[in-house]
């Protein structure tokens, strides 16, 4: 089995500009487990568990549905926490752009016939910069993320969604893409 989702990665400046803010909330020493920088990116679809012989089908699906769909440009602003700043679980870098709910619901309704059901949740474009274990030293993490909460990072132009398999190890996840499906090129 292959643990496995669907993701669209941003620029490299603009992962450098959250590393750098990133290694600020590191400094706070708030109990939280870093994603690793190499492994920030967009999550449109989480699979789970996967055969291997489900790959081709499922990057079939998605060719099929984003060939016509022009690429994306995403702004990457902001921090926050999921479910909120009062009681953090996950630490995220806000993301938004044009088309992304509309690539959201058309991976969706691709993958329904390969017996993937549509997520429950609403979808909300983010970077999951770490998960919050305990708040044992979340004042001081918190001191950072408002002073960062409305920073701006830079835009990236998305021309293809990627099939990643997740390897969880105990020094945190590791990514590989298991295939590509192109955006339309202008």
């Amino acid at each position: 089995m292959i643990r496995a989702f669907i993701a669209v990665s941003l620029a490299a400046p603009v992962i450098e500009e959250i590393a750098k803010v990133r290694v600020a909330l590191q400094e706070a020493k708030g109990d939280i487990r870093w994603t690793r920088v190499e492994g920030l990116h967009l999550t449109l679809k989480f699979l789970g568990d996967i055969e291997r012989n489900q790959v081709e089908p499922i990057l079939a699906a998605l060719r099929e549905t984003l060939r016509d769909r022009l690429p994306l440009h995403i702004l990457a602003q902001g921090l926050g926490a999921f479910p909120h700043l009062r009681r953090p679980r996950v630490l995220w870098v806000g993301l938004s752009g044009e088309g992304l709910q509309d690539i959201s619901e058309a991976i969706e309704t691709a993958l329904l016939p390969l017996d993937f059901p549509p997520e429950e949740r609403e979808f909300t474009p983010h970077l999951t910069l770490g998960r919050v274990r305990s708040l044992r030293g979340w004042e001081h993490v918190l001191a950072g993320v408002k002073e960062y909460e409305h920073t701006r990072f830079g835009e990236s132009t998305i021309d293809q969604v990627t099939l990643y398999q997740s390897e969880l190890r105990p020094d945190g996840a590791v990514y590989t893409s298991l295939g590509s499906a192109p955006l339309q090129q202008s």
